[in-house]
């Protein structure tokens, strides 16, 4: 019985192990996508070269909901306009929000 339970406790850290490798690569990719994205609109960079059209394109779906803010076309820096703040803004926002809800297992 208690060889099953710790069989049972190894196969769930596992899991957990696992879902969150897979969490912190799927934001890496993302988060380097904004941060690539961010880049080429600061150096102005347009979507006619091919690294432009491929980053513009994997954003323009986020980047075409947030347009319907209230000053979305507003430029804050150079031709960064509010929606590239935001989404840059959302990097450090995610990962504060993992240690937030982080548990508290690890005992010093």
């Amino acid at each position: 019985m208690l060889e099953q339970a710790e069989r049972r406790r190894v196969q769930m850290s596992t899991r957990s192990q696992l879902a969150t490798e897979l969490l912190l690569t799927s934001f890496a990719l993302v988060a380097s996508i904004i941060v690539l994205r961010t880049l080429l609109v600061v150096l102005d960079i347009s979507d006619r070269i091919w690294i432009g059209e491929f980053i513009y394109g994997l954003t323009s779906p986020v980047t075409s909901l947030l347009d319907f803010l209230p000053g979305a076309e507003r430029e804050l820096y150079r031709n960064l306009t509010t929606v590239d703040l935001t989404l840059l803004a959302i990097i450090p926002l995610f990962l504060l929000g993992i240690v937030a809800t982080g548990r508290g297992t690890d005992s010093l």
